[in-house]
């Protein structure tokens, strides 16, 4: 199954919430925003980001929070929170406004954590680093869901434009030789049945060969099947092989395209390319 690379997930408990949030990009991209008391934890948050995500941008908030008993495990720097507030009662008598609570927990070091420890602080955050991880994940993988039905619909539609094309390319020949038969009676008149039919059949036979489109059509039915193989069937990140495989569907079908001499066959071109673009829209997402 295909997981997207967007998504949004939080948990929170004894004292912290955690809150991760994830859009597409190309390589993996991972910013951390933490309470300063708790700086050292960052690489071990990366890590643990690291194990479970393989590509798009990452940002992870933990902040924390006074709600009931978990009120015991906050310690307040009086000191600083009242030069903070003399100094921020200043700015707002210069400048107007007033000061409250929440202006001065926010100021860094206000608020410590009383456990010291780093394995004891990491202890008590990261199962609830790890239970974000897992929401933010779940969440991707919904997302994925969509984003694969949606990508796979287009491949059907992609596989029956193709079964077409082969239809209208094993009448060309025909067609090919009811127009060059009609153009030749035009300009030749009442002389009609001078028309050599053995010059007539090799001019079929060269235009029919200069725009065959057999070979494109045996490597597009190819890439697609195996396009819908691999998004529907990998369990690992497969976001980078899906746009290298894409853009061997959009060659083929460019050149199929180049090749073509009928309206109807043309036509078929163009919305096969219009499917495909929005194929590769989707695919931005996948992770």
């Amino acid at each position: 199954m295909s997981t997207s690379m967007t998504g949004f997930g939080q948990a929170e408990d004894v004292g912290f919430h955690v809150e991760i949030k994830g859009v597409n990009h190309r390589y993996r991209e991972i910013r951390v925003k933490l309470p300063r008391d708790l700086s050292q934890m960052e690489m071990l948050i990366r890590e643990n980001i690291h194990k479970a995500i393989s590509r798009g941008k990452i940002d992870i908030t933990i902040s924390r929070i006074m709600r009931g008993p978990d009120q015991a495990y906050i310690a307040v720097n009086w000191d600083l929170a009242q030069a903070a507030f003399e100094t921020l009662q200043q700015m707002a008598q210069r400048y107007g406004g007033e000061v409250g609570f929440k202006d001065i927990i926010e100021i860094p070091g206000v608020l410590a954590e009383d456990v010291k420890d780093l394995e004891e602080q990491w202890s008590l955050l990261q199962p609830i680093v790890a239970a974000a991880i897992e929401s933010f994940c779940e969440a991707k993988q919904t997302e994925g869901s969509r984003l694969e039905e949606d990508i796979l619909s287009r491949i059907e539609s992609l596989l029956e434009m193709m079964k077409t094309m082969q239809e209208r390319a094993d009448a060309l020949p025909q067609t090919y030789r009811d127009r060059l038969e009609a153009n030749l009676e035009t300009l030749l008149a009442d002389k009609a049945g001078m028309i050599d039919e053995l010059r007539l059949a090799q001019e079929v036979v060269i235009m029919a060969d200069k725009s065959d489109i057999t070979e494109e059509l045996v490597r597009l039915k190819s890439h697609l099947e195996t396009f819908e193989k691999v998004i529907h069937e990998s369990k690992s990140a497969v976001g980078r092989r899906l746009e290298f495989m894409l853009q061997e569907i959009h060659r083929e079908i460019n050149t199929i395209g180049s090749k073509s001499q009928d309206t109807t066959l043309s036509h078929l071109v163009i919305d096969a390319k219009t499917e495909v673009e929005k194929i590769r829209e989707q695919i931005q997402n996948i992770e």
